[in-house]
């Protein structure tokens, strides 16, 4: 007997309350799958920008498999391996920028409606893993000292790092970070922090404080701000992901949003 009608039959629901609540079972299946043999529970993704074109694009859907489950290996290890994956040496790594909040189903649907996401939450980070640096040494070649351990990473269609993409757009009083210790997220003890009302990224040297903006500017990405390493590509699949966010850019430009 299928499950459906089991419930139907010893639950003695409505037709359409089994039916939800036999869409809920299998979900529920599926994720528990998903947790035991991937570590996560929602280990699919939609690809959302170009910045890893030609290896992942717009609309694919990528597999991933949960950080706790497997060890990194970035670009520089995996040369002297001769290991690649989505067809360059290292692995492609699923990561939040600065530690920041996941978008929930609510921001995204609120997106449609022209509602800005909020600045203290983020989209995941698909990017290549290019090497892991320790606490001190230079993110690059002449760059400046990694405030925390962590990965260097970069869009395989980029032209540059993520740590060199972003810009300083001035300074904030000396006293800000301490006058609104409410709304700000300690990235890096004394150094580095996430302002959660804006988004933005102060940074402090010496006795001044610079902002800044971008997905990892200046800062590796922490260990733990990995959410899981990219297995398999599925090609075109996620654009039923995407629709919703297309739907809601036009209904945005319908209602007079830039």
């Amino acid at each position: 007997m299928k499950i459906r009608d089991k419930l139907k039959e010893d639950l003695h629901l409505p037709g359409f309350v089994s039916d939800i609540l036999f869409v809920v079972v299998v979900i529920g299946i599926i994720s528990a799958v998903s947790q035991l043999a991937l570590g996560l529970w929602t280990p699919m993704v939609a690809v959302e920008s170009g910045s890893m074109v030609p290896n992942m694009n717009i609309g694919d859907i990528v597999v991933v498999q949960g950080a706790s489950r497997t060890e990194v290996i970035p670009w520089d290890a995996a040369v002297t391996k001769g290991y690649t994956a989505f067809n360059n040496p290292g692995d492609v790594i699923l990561y939040m920028p600065y530690g920041k909040e996941r978008l929930g189903l609510i921001d995204q649907a609120m997106a449609i409606f022209g509602v800005p996401y909020p600045p203290d939450k983020a989209t995941p980070i698909i990017h290549r893993a290019m090497s892991y640096v320790n606490q001190s040494q230079p993110m690059w070649d002449g760059g400046p000292k990694a405030p925390f351990s962590g990965y260097i990473t970069k869009g395989d269609h980029n032209d540059r790092i993520d740590q060199m993409a972003g810009a300083i757009l001035g300074m904030a009083n000396a006293s800000y970070i301490k006058e609104h210790t409410d709304q700000i997220v300690e990235v890096s003890p004394g150094s580095i922090y996430r302002d959660k009302k804006t988004g933005l990224i102060l940074y402090e040297v010496g006795n001044k404080t610079y902002v800044g903006e971008g997905i990892s500017y200046l800062t590796p990405v922490k260990k733990e701000w990995v959410i899981g390493v990219a297995r398999v590509r599925i090609p075109i699949v996620g654009y039923v992901r995407l629709i919703p966010n297309i739907i809601g850019d036009e209904i945005h430009k319908l209602l007079g949003g830039s």
